[in-house]
């Protein structure tokens, strides 16, 4: 998607030309089509043009209003294009040539702060009131869009890349150390999304806004997932129907692209009903859909009973039921797990959460520009929306909350449904958990301190922090279901949305999830919990709504897919690009202060030594390998 950038001068002074052409040459790369720049006083604002949408040939941003003192810039692709036309009365012979930064602009002319309720998609856009020195900022309820943002009075400087911000001269690039020890022990994250890695950088999060003045900066939530209108009908059928229709829309509005489109294709629920869904919609216009499913190069089955370590066969099965469905396979054979981290810091420029699913998903991304796709639709934000399993610990929570006739309707459906004795009905949904908290706490106490590190961070580190010891990453922590929902949406969103904004900018494409749809979210969590759970069993709204749409292999797997499952033998393949690594780690003693460099070789020989190595200590060794790359990064 395009990128917007700007800077203001709160004291009236003119904006630095200089400065703001630095940032300009940085947002280069994100506006393949034109980067175009306006400086209006003390104020200068830019567009970063990258064309996808046939409408987006006719954006023509930034944008000045001389008479009313406004500087307006905007990102955006809207998913309600038609709606917004109609509110402003633009005829249909007009409406191809009318950009969704021009709609966005005229929402804001309508409703002032309140447009952001107003606007669907995937968009950020900026307006400075030169008259009462007033700038507002805001972004999209929770699409895949990232913008920073830098305020010390008299000076505000924003943009859609954190590195564009870095390049004015008057923002020093200074280690945020709190955000990396957020980033070494996740058990440190707390709900303050606007922090970066850098001291002076910040995030504005999905479904913000923001107004600084020369006084003060107020950041404001326009919108909350959790106040969604509940949705009754009178049948079952009709929330499958109403499941179908908001899905198929959310689908179809995000199609719209004048270059290929692509598929990421898993054997998993969400990435396989944006696929089918896709590729129905675009059957009429005989237009092709490109799928792609990442395979393994080496057999890891053993390394994880119980899981599907290889997606091609389900997610085929999806393809093959769609002629129009061209698939491809990603062995990821041309980039190795360690290069792949140190790529993704040149796309995003800070750590990634899943740094050790970085090698397949840039393999993706190659394999996608070099057939020219300008959209790559993904299925991020399923679990906690279309595909909701209704919650780990959803009959205990009924019972705890005295809903004992529904609770115990559940527990029954849930034993026909599995066909368990009662006894181990009992353990796994009633006992299991108040118990597992307590032995995981136990666990945390007992075991030996270097087991208990997430990511290896120095002790010294935290202790100058006046942080509490690492804690061993826990797994059995009860969460009830609505807590649980909006984790997964919400810190899913929030985490991703910058990183495709990045990522489609370096590979020029847009990086589009239809289970990212507002009104499809709200609808999933309108219905009543019992869709969800339908006779005991578990994502029973989707898999129930895509009869006929899926293969029934698909529908009823129950195994959860492994992307990186061989990710063990693809280090040890490259055992000298790790140890290399791992020795300039060692070397740099700006690196040794934050990172234990020693345990993380101990790591590194356990793993050398046996191939039944936890997947645990492996990610946590990424993440911590991903944190000395941006550190050397950092120190260069």
């Amino acid at each position: 998607m395009s990128g917007i950038f700007g800077l203001i001068n709160l004291d009236g002074r003119p904006a630095n030309h200089e400065h703001f052409q630095k940032m300009a040459g940085e947002m280069a790369s994100w506006g393949p089509d034109g980067v175009r720049k306006i400086c209006s006083g003390s104020a200068a604002f830019g567009h970063a043009l990258l064309i996808v949408t046939h409408e987006s040939r006719f954006e023509r941003m930034p944008y000045c209003d001389a008479n009313e003192g406004i500087l307006f810039t905007a990102a955006a692709r809207l998913d309600n294009r038609d709606e917004l036309c109609d509110v402003f009365g633009v005829a249909n012979p007009e409406r191809p040539t009318t950009s969704d930064g021009q709609l966005v602009w005229q929402a804001y002319k309508k409703w002032g702060a309140d447009s952001c309720k107003h606007l669907f998609g995937d968009w950020s856009f900026a307006v400075w009131h030169s008259k009462d020195r007033r700038l507002f900022l805001a972004r999209d309820h929770l699409g895949n869009t990232g913008l920073y943002y830098y305020y010390k009075p008299p000076l505000i400087v924003f943009a859609s890349s954190s590195e564009a911000i870095l390049f004015h001269p008057d923002v020093s690039r200074r280690l945020d150390e709190l955000q990396l020890a957020k980033y070494l022990d996740i058990s440190l994250l707390d709900d303050d999304w606007s922090r970066t890695f850098w001291k002076d950088v910040c995030y504005l999060p999905a479904a913000y806004s923001m107004t600084m003045t020369p006084e003060k900066a107020v950041a404001e939530k326009y919108w909350h997932l959790d106040k969604a209108p509940p949705i009754r009908f009178d049948s079952d059928e009709k929330y499958l129907e109403g499941f179908l229709d908001h899905y198929r829309r959310a689908v179809r509005v995000r199609l719209n692209s004048v270059r290929p489109i692509g598929a990421q294709l898993s054997a998993g629920l969400d990435s396989s009903s944006v696929t089918a869904l896709a590729a129905e919609a675009m059957r009429d216009g005989n237009r092709p859909l490109t799928a792609f499913t990442s395979v393994p190069l080496h057999p890891a089955g053993n390394l994880f009973p119980g899981r599907l370590v290889d997606e091609w066969p389900l997610a085929h099965a999806v393809a093959e039921c769609n002629d129009n469905i061209k698939h491809i396979r990603v062995p990821a054979d041309d980039i190795s797990p360690l290069l792949a981290i140190q790529q993704s810091l040149n796309i995003t420029h800070a750590p990634q959460q899943a740094a050790g699913n970085m090698f397949w998903v840039i393999s993706m991304f190659e394999n996608a520009r070099r057939r020219n796709m300008g959209v790559l639709l993904t299925g991020q934000l399923g679990n906690g929306g279309v595909s909701w399993s209704g919650g780990r610990d959803y009959i205990f929570y009924l019972f705890a909350r005295h809903y004992w006739h529904k609770g115990w309707q559940a527990l029954t459906a849930w034993q026909e449904s599995h066909g368990y004795s009662w006894f181990r009905v009992l353990k796994s949904q009633l006992l299991r958990p108040v118990l597992l908290p307590i032995w995981d706490e136990l666990q945390n106490l007992l075991l030996p301190t270097t087991k208990r590190f997430y990511s290896f961070p120095q002790k010294d580190y935290f202790k100058r922090l006046g942080l509490n010891k690492p804690t061993r990453l826990s797994s059995g922590k009860r969460m009830n279901p609505l807590t649980e929902r909006m984790l997964t949406v919400i810190r899913n969103g929030t985490m991703v949305g910058p990183v495709w904004h990045n990522f489609g900018a370096f590979y020029q494409m847009e990086v589009r999830d239809p289970t990212a749809d507002i009104r499809l979210l709200e609808f999933c969590m309108g219905v009543p919990d019992e869709q969800n759970t339908f006779e005991g069993g578990q994502r029973m709204m989707i898999r129930r709504a895509m009869k006929g749409i899926l293969p029934d292999a698909v529908r009823w797997n129950v195994l959860r897919g492994k992307q990186a499952a061989d990710t063990i033998a693809r280090l040890v393949d490259q055992r000298e690009e790790m140890d290399t690594l791992l020795a300039h780690l060692e070397s740099s003693q700006g690196i040794k202060q934050y990172l234990d460099i020693t345990t993380m070789k101990s790591a590194w020989q356990d793993i050398n030594s046996s191939s039944s190595t936890a997947e645990t200590v492996v990610n946590l060794l990424l993440r911590a390998i991903n944190t000395g790359c941006f550190l050397r990064s950092f120190s260069r």
